[in-house]
């Protein structure tokens, strides 16, 4: 392993002798003494500028399930002069980095769960307090699951007997008059800046009301739970602390954004679950205190005998009651419901309930319930609008095949990394023709993803050195250090190869290694299309979009026209791409440059014409904005044929501006704006 990390970060003109036998030559009277070969070979990447980090990338590269090596490398095992990690610092990684580690969609599914956790709000009238009580989360279009004692100790939920079909005592639960008014969710809360005002919450935070008939189902809260884990009588698998409430908005079927994009979606309660294994991870989405949405990750304990109570490290606090607990895949394993026992026989640890026994119970009195929450949703679509601000919309008419372009390679693992957007010549006539439209569309896009945005102008890089792009790149992604620049050929056929493979890589491996400390990168296995079937594939979780408008127009210089193909990926010496240049996405504003004309398997073409965008494109926006509120599949075909009426009702009445292709687009876009709004009080 250490060979093969050190030949990958050789000068490409290395002889292939000493390239092969290149840590022995280092110390030649020493071979059979691994440590003074490893000496040597540290004082030996010391002493160029920039080895050690390259080097010290490449071993993390190649580490695989090694986590102790990786945890080395990334700064969180403490090694001594001897070379032994600090036993402390191992018992830290094997219980909290291993599962992050290994986890192939831990930061996607946490990603997306973040939008379908919300915040509980109560009036509870005994009190006087109106105020964030506890957390839940979607199951289904407009369902939260929560901790029963959530509602139940804050006045909305009365526990009432009757005679049961044999003859003896029930209970059930039954809510109280009003109480729909007094309950709320808060979706979207990221940040406290001040106390949040349930009527009028800021921009961006959501809030959904409880449907009149709120409870669909629950099950009550053990008397040992949060006192001690030994649990007597009453049988504790009929005692699960949940709630199952129906919301007066399909907010799960919604865009989690005004102006559409991702949809919020919900967390499927399908499958059997599976306890987590002893010292495994497990992690929280909460709002502890009442506060905003926060997030802690520690380790499963032990569980009771009857498996209905899991019992974890992970950090809760009041208002945490509710929180989905996940494990490394991430999948709900249960759900918080008690803090560290004061009495009795326990350990000290959080609690929450299991989800298997939940599903099971639910199941059996309510299978409509799972029904809903095993439907299909989708991910992506209702893309309607630039902003997320209502009273500011900016319509996007027509640009499917973009979209959808954009969307796809929103993939870490996609194929193609590169869209390029030309102009028919009817649009070039015209002018102010959509092109740098498009980021803007993919800024929107990209605002509830893993990603970075980074623009730049043709004209003002054109003439720029590939060292200093690459620096300016750098500066505006994040990267704080930019050691270890590989060293500049003075031969002109190397200096291509110096442009082309080894700057790219160098700055590759500058996004690996942040990527890796941040937990940001995850070993998949490979395939055929995403990277050489040798095993284990590295992929990073966060994606770099790079935009370049009317490249066209001032192509970059060949120096740099070298490095872009590079990073792309498209020249005829490439190699195998490194994770950090796989984690690069481009989008080339303007005609098909020429480093890429000849690659066209390489990367997706959108090609703008005004000409395309009718009553099709107008009505699809106004379909979308529907689609992003949550409307079904019903309702959004009807909205979509009612504005084909407008629109044609509106050519009649003599449209005046549609004639005009200067003033076409901002009158269409106008009118769809004035539509929804009229649709929507339809």
């Amino acid at each position: 392993m250490i060979a093969s990390a050190v030949d990958a970060i050789l000068p490409a003109d290395t002889p292939a002798n000493t390239r092969k036998n290149y840590i022995p030559l280092l110390a030649p009277n020493d071979l059979n003494d691994m440590p003074k070969l490893m000496e040597a070979l540290v004082a030996d990447l010391e002493s160029h500028a920039g080895r050690m980090n390259r080097f010290r990338v490449e071993l993390f590269n190649r580490g695989g399930g090694d986590h102790v090596l990786k945890g080395i490398l990334a700064g969180q095992i403490q090694v001594d002069h001897d070379g032994i990690a600090d036993p402390g610092n191992l018992q830290s990684l094997t219980n909290r980095v291993q599962p992050f580690l290994s986890s192939k969609s831990f930061f996607d599914g946490m990603d997306a769960a973040r939008y379908r956790v919300c915040a509980i709000w109560i009036d509870d009238r005994a009190t006087g307090q109106a105020e964030i009580v506890g957390t839940g989360f979607l199951i289904a279009a407009d369902l939260v699951m929560t901790a029963r004692h959530v509602p139940a100790s804050h006045g909305l939920v009365n526990e009432v007997a009757a005679i049961g079909p044999g003859g003896g005592v029930v209970t059930h639960d039954q809510i109280l008059a009003g109480s729909a008014a007094r309950l709320a969710f808060v979706f979207d809360y990221w940040s406290a800046a001040g106390p949040l005002d349930i009527h009028a919450p800021p921009l961006g935070v959501e809030v959904v009301w409880a449907a009149p008939n709120w409870l669909e189902w629950s099950s009550p809260q053990h008397p040992n739970d949060g006192v001690q884990q030994i649990f007597g009588p009453p049988p504790v698998s009929d005692c699960l602390d949940c709630a199952v409430i129906r919301l007066a908005k399909r907010v799960g079927s919604a865009s989690a954004g005004s102006g559409g994009g991702r949809l919020r979606g919900w967390q499927k309660l399908n499958g059997t679950a599976r306890p987590p294994v002893p010292r495994s991870a497990l992690a929280i989405l909460q709002h502890p205190g009442g506060g905003a949405q926060m997030f802690d990750k520690g380790d499963f304990v032990s569980h009771d005998a009857g498996i209905t109570r899991l019992f974890y490290s992970t950090n809760a606090a009041a208002g945490s009651s509710g929180s989905p607990c996940f494990d490394a895949n991430p999948d709900v394993v249960a759900f918080h419901n008690a803090g560290f026992p004061a009495n009795g026989q326990n350990i000290r640890s959080n609690q929450g309930i299991f989800i298997a026994p939940v599903v099971a119970a639910i199941g059996a009195s309510r299978p409509a319930l799972l029904a809903e929450s095993q439907l299909p949703f989708k991910t992506d679509g209702g893309l309607w609008s630039l902003t997320d601000d209502p009273h500011a919309p900016e319509p996007i008419l027509g640009r499917t095949d973009f979209k959808e372009a954009v969307f796809t390679l929103f993939n870490p693992r996609a194929a193609k990394r590169v869209v390029v957007v030309g102009e028919d010549s009817a649009g070039a006539a015209i002018g102010k023709n959509g092109k740098s439209f498009s980021t803007r569309i993919l800024r929107a896009i990209a605002r509830r993803r893993p990603a970075t945005v980074v623009e730049f102008d043709a004209e003002k890089i054109c003439n720029m050195e590939p060292e200093e792009f690459l620096r300016e790149l750098g500066r505006r992604v994040g990267l704080t250090t930019m050691d270890g620049i590989p060293d500049k050929p003075t031969d002109e056929r190397q200096r291509n190869r110096w442009y082309a493979n080894q700057l790219p890589k160098w700055f590759g491996d500058l996004l690996t290694e942040r990527a890796s400390k941040a937990g940001l990168a995850v070993s998949e296995p490979s395939t055929d299309q995403a990277g050489p079937a040798l095993g284990p594939l590295v992929v990073l979780h966060e994606l770099i979009w790079i935009a370049i408008d009317d490249i066209h127009k001032f192509p970059p210089k060949a120096g740099l026209t070298e490095l872009i193909a590079g990073m792309i990926g498209v020249t005829d010496t490439q190699g195998v791409m490194g994770p950090g240049l796989r984690a690069l996405r481009w989008l080339l504003v303007g005609h098909v440059p020429d480093f890429v004309r000849d690659k066209s398997i390489e990367y997706e073409l959108d090609t703008i014409s005004q000409q395309t965008i009718g009553i099709d494109a107008w009505t699809t926006c106004v379909g979308s904005a529907f689609v992003s509120s949550g409307a079904d599949d019903v309702r959004c075909a009807e909205m979509e044929v009612k504005a084909q009426k407008m629109f044609k009702f509106a050519e009649k009445k003599g449209w005046g501006d549609l004639r005009d292709p200067l003033l076409r687009l901002k009158a269409m876009a106008s009118g769809a704006v004035d539509a929804i709004e009229i649709l929507r009080e339809s």
